[in-house]
């Protein structure tokens, strides 16, 4: 079994997870059906449920289910894979709930420590206080644009020991600061912090940073546990391959290279249930190139795909064009307001939508937006085990699915909200659609 396991509290998190790992030459893979149990290979082994878009008992639940087949497990590290952006409040998708509950399952585990910071990625901690960056700006997390204003888990705070004091109102919460990296006390804090129970924020503004916590990790006896993004698995990766990280912090890091992706062999239907600014600058940019947009309204959620907008998604593949489908265009779209769903409701319409596409042998290439409604999506294509195939962009590999899923043999780009350059839909195309429709299998 793996030296790594992990839980990611969405889809897209994992994927990231599996990009990280794939980058540095290991060996991961994803399962979304740990009731029949885990691959019996791999590296880096992990399970990916819907846990940031739920609340209260249900929550604790699913991360109590979640954690089980690990517990017992014999694992170097296990990390609890949160977004870079800390996505998550005191009702939903409560990252404190997930350290109270990791403390039930390794009750011998001492402090746990919390490094969301994602530098290649422009999520950095600095003295507790977390910043991401948007376009060419760089804002604290409770003033950045997308954050602040987040449809499900806007964050009105920076510093992370208050975000997890309020969602975890019990816990003892400490942090490690900048200067420890520099000034030599580093492994004296980790020793004091981890002896303690509770959690404790590290900062992290560099690879470096990361590389040194996660050599920490390693070095621990035991399975270390670790709440943390894309970042730390990039680290633990970068020290697993090469023995003791990499100098350059070399990882997937952030799209500057403006080449496309490889080829799509057909044409692409995108799903997106992403609210995002980032995302909503990815469909303009599709639909300024030639893409057919598609408004999925709100009443049509929670029901069987059907009526005009379903219509023009068939038609559109089948005359060999680009499909971009999507239930919000931007944090301001209106529909958002005109009807309260669930990400479980809109996951189930995204993978009706993406399943008969595939089964009517209309596209093999399946491009899947947001964080929360695409594990409900895949869960809804009856996925169970996915693995990396292609290095794409940061946080956004292209995967592979399980034989028995309703979308094997296609390419699945799997994409959270506020991540991936603003041309992702063209580089997963490759090359203009307009080619013949393939024979169901």
């Amino acid at each position: 079994m793996g030296r790594i396991g992990f839980l990611a509290d969405d889809l897209t998190g994992a994927a990231d997870v599996l990009a990280q790992a794939h980058a540095r030459g290991l060996d991961a893979v994803l399962s979304l059906d740990p009731a029949g149990g885990l691959p019996s290979s791999g590296d880096v082994v992990g399970i990916a449920g819907p846990t940031r878009s739920l609340e209260g008992r249900e929550l604790e639940e699913a991360i109590d289910s979640g954690l089980a087949p690990f517990s017992s497990m014999e694992l170097d590290v296990f990390l609890y894979k949160v977004c870079s952006t800390f996505d998550s409040s005191p009702t939903t998708g409560s990252i404190g709930c997930a350290i109270e509950r990791l403390a039930a399952h390794w009750p011998d585990a001492g402090g746990i420590p919390v490094v969301p910071a994602q530098p290649e990625f422009g999520r950095y901690t600095a003295f507790s206080q977390h910043f991401g960056s948007y376009g060419n700006s760089l804002y604290r997390l409770d003033r950045h644009p997308v954050m602040s204003r987040h449809p499900s888990t806007p964050m009105r705070e920076a510093d992370l020991r208050l975000v997890l004091r309020e969602q975890a109102p019990e816990l003892e919460i400490s942090e490690i600061h900048l200067p420890a990296f520099t000034d030599g006390s580093f492994a004296a804090e980790w020793a004091d912090r981890r002896s303690r129970r509770g959690a404790f924020v590290v900062d992290a503004v560099a690879p470096r940073h990361l590389d040194e916590v996660a050599r920490a990790l390693l070095d621990s006896s035991g399975t270390a546990l670790v709440v943390g993004s894309g970042g730390i698995m990039a680290g633990l990766a970068r020290t697993l391959a090469d023995g003791n990280g990499a100098a350059d912090g070399r990882s997937v890091g952030v799209d500057a290279d403006p080449s496309p992706g490889p080829a799509a062999s057909g044409p692409v239907l995108a799903v997106s249930a992403s609210a995002s600014a980032t995302t909503a600058a990815q469909i303009s940019d599709a639909l300024q190139h030639g893409w057919v947009g598609v408004e999925v309204p709100p009443g049509a959620i929670g029901r069987r795909p059907e009526g005009d907008w379903w219509h023009r998604v068939l038609s559109a593949l089948e005359a060999g064009e680009h499909v971009v489908a999507h239930t919000a265009n931007g944090p301001e779209d209106p529909r958002l307001r005109e009807r309260r769903v669930s990400s479980r409701e809109v996951g189930g319409l995204l993978a009706e939508v993406a399943a008969a596409a595939v089964e009517r042998g209309l596209t093999r290439d399946v491009a899947i937006f947001g964080g929360d409604s695409s594990s409900h999506a895949l869960l809804g294509l009856n996925v169970s085990e996915l693995r990396v195939t292609e290095q794409f962009v940061t946080a956004g590999p292209i995967c592979a699915a399980d034989a028995a899923s309703d979308v094997a043999g296609c390419r699945l780009l799997l994409k959270g909200g506020q991540v991936g350059p603003t041309d992702i839909l063209r580089r997963f195309a490759g090359t203009p659609a307009r080619t013949e429709r393939w024979e169901s299998s």
